[in-house]
């Protein structure tokens, strides 16, 4: 009935300042038209309330009782009174209730005066969790708030972690706006019993649209001092850019105490894609890195998350392909940096590798062919070097029978090198081996589940073998052992539940130049049953009846809950060394948002433990902490070559969305290991 009402009576006007207003009832007194249960529109603004009184030449409008102002679609207001120059757009409300929905942020005040973009406040709270109760809060004597920038103002603001008051400034200003903008970003806090205080603030530039720069001064007040810089870039819509630069200088006492070959730690990085750089069809990937140690990246300002540095290689690489149609053409250079070496001049490099690639082509009836074909130039300062050339070209036919159910495939493959190495003598081999396929792939539904199972039989042998007999390490020698070569790949899937199973196994016809009859029998599964999952990958030796090599992980994950175990077993064999370890790793959501953490690892030939590590984490949209426990064995490059430290590390991370948040780790005594 009301709506009826409202419906038949509403009173509307429309003036020439484009402001509309409806109402169930409505007053006209002098200049002033007075509007009840009514709504005022005007540009971007909606406005509703018991009582809204217009006057037509101050265009001053007041609003009392159950008022809804809405700015923009985002920003919502609620006040019990409020009073707006159409002509300044100036607003002021008692008390005033800000909700922005993009953000999710909110803003309470007792008194708001609103002039151009800015809203100034008296006492207000402020959060971006639940209106109700708030996790986190901010309360201040006063405030001002930017609706253009969303920027905010807060002065003496306590920060109250639920009813708890935890930290007091004078002033504090941030911004819900999450554009790009400068100035400094959330410092890193942190304190090292070896290293002492860990600090780092770091400061972001915007360089227009494109570009933009970081600034990261760090400082670990027993260890020394340094500086990181990285300038970030796009220049189309499918590149990007980053180009990375620091140094670390340790005192000369700690330098002393831990016998570190390097006192400063240097280095740099560049990395940069294009998914289009000359065509749609190309790309370019660049990757640099060069550091004097690795010290140098575990030194990084955001390598506070327990990010282990183990690997002493550094490698670079530039890779550009393009392709057309069935042809595919690349250029990749790969150059590799020792940092345990004093000189690298002796360390080999790849510098280009050029592939030529033509994917499988029918050129008449079943007949098919491809082509890869490779220079490779390997060199270096010092030692040989060597260019190698070399093409395959497998020629295939493929028949089937049974309709599809048993399929046949021969195979005649080219393949010949070349490599001319830099003391005068040339490697040549050209070789031509047949191999003859059957083949099946078969699928089957069952009521309950599908089978798919694929099975080949391949014999190989060669053809025509011709070596010139000079030796190389970079061409493949060793005479094409007559073999047959089975392989078995099925999987079973079900609604809740699955297996994939792979088997493969190579049997040496030859009684000449092999050292066994059998190849390592290469058998995968992998299993699925509603949450539960195995996974094992086994190499194992016919000929010693011995494992050779073994992988297998059991766990159980689901929403809330993950509890998972792995063992890794590798054999010593000729160039390959024994390893042996076993890891945990899990968390519990005991409640949606909590969550507790934890892993070990363990390696067994060496007898002791890499790392283990236990945590809490909390994750809400306004707010997340986390807190972990650490330990792990370290690489350390000292004079003597690479050693080891013990490191105890206790993380402590807080955000306040969208205010930022802290990060500090502790760093107990490190020892020698």
């Amino acid at each position: 009935m009301i709506k009826i009402i409202f419906i038949i009576f509403s009173f509307i006007f429309l003036f020439a300042e484009n402001i509309e207003v409806f109402g169930v009832k409505s007053e006209i007194k002098n200049n002033k038209i007075i509007i009840y249960d009514g709504i005022l529109i005007k540009d971007n603004m909606i406005l509703s309330a018991n009582k809204i009184e217009y006057d037509k030449v101050s265009k001053i409008v007041k609003a009392e009782g159950n008022i809804y102002i809405n700015y923009d679609k985002y920003d919502y207001i609620l006040a019990n009174k409020v009073l707006i120059d159409l002509k300044t757009n100036g607003i002021s409300a008692s008390p005033f209730f800000l909700f922005n929905f993009k953000d999710n942020s909110w803003i309470t005040s007792n008194e708001v005066k609103n002039m151009g973009e800015w809203y100034y406040g008296k006492y207000s709270i402020a959060s971006t969790c639940e209106i109700i109760n708030p996790d986190w809060k901010i309360i201040s004597t006063s405030i001002n708030y930017n609706k253009q920038t969303k920027w905010i103002d807060l002065y003496n603001p306590t920060l109250y972690i639920h009813e708890v008051p935890v930290l007091y400034l004078p002033y504090l200003g941030f911004s819900l706006n999450k554009t790009r903008s400068s100035g400094f970003l959330t410092p890193l806090i942190g304190y090292s019993a070896n290293e002492g205080l860990l600090l780092t603030t770091p400061y972001y530039q915007t360089l227009g649209r494109v570009a933009d720069l970081e600034l990261d001064p760090t400082i670990r007040t027993k260890r020394g001092k340094g500086i990181y810089s990285t300038f970030r870039f796009v220049h189309s819509p499918t590149s990007y850019g980053e180009f990375k630069i620091g140094t670390f200088k340790d005192n000369s006492t700690y330098q002393k105490k831990y016998d570190l070959a390097n006192q400063t730690h240097t280095g740099w990085s560049f990395l940069y894609t294009n998914k289009s750089l000359l065509t749609k069809s190309d790309k370019l990937y660049i990757d640099l890195k060069n550091a004097n140690d690795t010290e140098y990246f575990y030194l990084d300002a955001y390598n506070y998350k327990f990010k282990t540095v183990n690997t002493k290689i550094l490698t670079s690489k530039i890779n550009y392909y393009t392709h057309k149609g069935y042809d595919y053409l690349g250029v990749y250079g790969t150059y590799f940096k020792d940092t345990s070496k004093i000189s690298n001049a002796d360390t080999m490099q790849i510098l280009p590798q050029i592939n030529y690639h033509r994917f499988n082509d029918n050129f008449y009836g079943n007949f098919s062919y491809s082509v890869d074909a490779n220079i490779y130039n390997y060199t270096r300062e010092k030692g040989y070097k060597a260019i190698k050339k070399s093409v395959v070209i497998p020629f295939n036919y493929n028949i089937s029978f049974f309709d599809d159910y048993l399929k046949f495939g021969i195979t005649e493959q080219l393949n010949t090198s070349q490599v001319d190495i830099s003391d005068g003598n040339v490697s040549k081999l050209v070789r031509l081996d047949t191999f003859l396929k059957v083949y099946s792939n078969l699928s089957k539904r069952y009521p309950n589940f599908i089978h798919h199972i694929a099975t080949s039989i391949t014999f190989g042998m060669d053809n025509y073998f011709n070596y010139n007999n000079v030796e190389s390490d970079y061409i493949d020698t060793s005479l094409m052992k007559k073999s047959i070569s089975l392989k078995l790949y099925q999987y079973l899937i079900s609604a809740n539940w699955q297996i994939d199973h792979k088997l493969s196994e190579v049997y040496y016809l030859d009684d000449n130049n092999v050292s066994s009859k059998y190849s390592a029998l290469l058998n995968d599964i992998n299993i699925k049953y509603y949450n539960y999952y195995l996974k094992d990958s086994n190499k194992y030796s016919i000929d010693d009846k011995k494992v050779n090599y073994n992988s297998i992980t059991i766990g159980y994950k689901n929403d809330k809950t993950k509890l998972e175990g792995s063992f890794i077993y590798q054999r010593e064999l000729p160039n390959i060394a024994k390893s042996k370890s076993y890891a945990l790793n899990g968390y519990w959501k005991y409640d949606g948002i909590h969550k507790l953490f934890a892993s070990y690892n363990y390696d067994l030939v060496l007898d002791i433990t890499k790392y283990y590590l236990i945590g809490l984490s909390m994750k809400k949209k306004c707010w997340n902490y986390s807190i972990s426990y650490k330990k792990e064995t370290l690489p350390l490059l000292t004079n003597d070559g690479i050693s080891s430290i013990i490191q105890k590390t206790i993380y402590f991370q807080i955000e306040l969305v969208p205010l930022g948040g802290v990060d500090q780790q502790y760093q107990f005594n490190s020892k020698k290991g």
